[in-house]
This record gives structure tokens, C-alpha cells and sequence, in this order.
């Protein structure tokens, strides 16, 4: 196994660990740095083994680099407006799919094996629209963006499976798997934003969102 590869999840995990505490401590400056150190060591570590893999020489490959710049604004912006960071999600998780859409043409997967996607994209979704116009959850400022936002963060979530079903690849099932748990952590944030206000709910939320992002950096070492 590649030593960088193994210093890299080693320490990820220990900043994650501390993020646990950060998050819940009430020290606000703490949790910036904690949060800001995770994030870019995930934005660094996709760009440079991307890079050292030669993603980058793909033109496509663009789409992804926006996904995760977009994921890291994110990150960021969360921290000092809910609506701001949200909407940055929302166009990383836009990028997410552009890139899986551009996989799949790339290497001629028929329609017919990811079709399966769409309907289960529409029907997960469906759940946070029905709970938002009958007003079974308050989603309050947000209103509708909230549902469209589990649309988009639902539709990179299960297109990424389809995608890794029908093309393979370690590279592919390990992004997957990060993206999967990307879309888990959203769940988790709806629950503990408008439902209920828990500490481990929240810790949840950052566990299954950091460990995703650790998943999707770490799938570029592999072609």
C-alpha cells in the first residue's frame, strides 16, 4: 500500500476525531480551524494524486476538480451562513453528477444499466418534498431549496453506484462509496437542523460527510 497513502488517512482520521469535540465544544474558532483543516487536506490530497495519476490530462476531468473546490467552499462558507454553504453544495453536487454523466458516455455505458437510478433518485427525493408541502417539517428560511438540495446531493449518491456498477474499477467503487456517504451525512444534517437537535446526530452528520470525502480523495490513487 502506498505510504502516503497511509500517513494521509492516518492523520485524516485523527483531525476527524478531534472534529468530534470541536464541533460540540462551543468554542467557535476551534471548530473553524478544525473544519478548514479537514476539508483542504481533502482537497489537496484529490488534487495531488489526481494530478500524479493523470486525471488531469482527461478533459472532463474538470468537472471533478469543481466538485471538490465547490465541496471545499462549502465547507467553509457553512460555518458563517447555512444558506450560502448550502447553495455551494448544491453546484459541487451538480459537478458530481456532470462528471459521473461524462464517465458513463466516455466509456459507452448503454442507458439501459443505469436507468434504475433515475426512478430511485425521484422516489428518495420525493420523501423531502411530500414532508416540505405538507408541512410535516419546517425547513423554515430554506422552504424548497431543502428538498432540491437532497435532489441534487441524492441524484451524485445513487448515479454514483449505477456508474461503478456498469463501468467497475476500484477508482469507481471507492469514489461511490465516498459519494454515498456524502449523501448520508445530508440526511443526517436535515434531521439534526429541522428535526432533531442532537449531538450525535450531528457528530453523524460531519462522520459520515469527512469519512466520504476522505473515500473519494483516496479512489483517485488507484486509475
Amino acid at each position: 500500500m502506498d505510504l502516503t497513502r497511509i500517513v494521509y488517512c492516518a492523520v485524516y482520521a485523527v483531525v476527524l476525531i478531534c472534529y468530534f469535540f470541536s464541533e460540540t465544544s462551543g468554542n467557535f474558532p476551534r471548530r473553524v480551524v478544525n473544519k478548514c483543516i479537514m476539508a483542504t487536506m481533502f482537497l489537496a490530497y484529490f488534487l495531488y494524486e489526481s494530478h500524479r495519476n493523470g486525471y488531469w490530462n482527461t478533459p472532463l476531468f474538470v468537472l471533478c476538480i469543481i466538485a471538490f473546490a465547490f465541496s471545499w467552499l462549502g465547507d467553509v462558507l457553512l460555518l458563517f451562513n447555512f444558506m450560502y454553504g448550502g447553495i455551494s453544495f448544491m453546484v459541487g453536487n451538480v459537478f458530481f453528477q456532470a462528471y459521473l454523466i461524462a464517465l458513463a458516455v466516455q466509456n459507452e455505458v448503454a442507458f439501459s444499466s443505469i436507468w434504475w437510478a433515475i426512478p430511485l433518485i425521484v422516489a428518495v427525493a420525493s420523501v423531502f418534498f411530500i414532508l416540505h408541502f405538507t408541512k410535516k417539517v419546517d425547513f423554515k428560511k430554506t422552504g424548497v431549496l431543502m428538498p432540491v438540495y437532497v435532489l441534487t446531493v441524492t441524484g451524485h449518491g445513487i448515479l454514483s453506484v449505477a456508474v461503478a456498477s456498469a463501468v467497475g474499477g476500484l477508482h469507481l467503487w471507492l469514489l461511490s462509496a465516498g459519494l454515498v456517504l456524502f449523501m448520508i451525512s445530508d440526511y443526517f444534517l436535515t434531521v439534526h437542523k429541522f428535526i432533531k437537535h442532537e449531538k450525535w446526530v450531528l457528530r453523524c452528520n460531519s462522520g459520515t460527510y469527512f469519512a466520504g470525502m476522505m473515500l473519494a480523495a483516496v479512489s483517485f490513487t488507484f486509475i
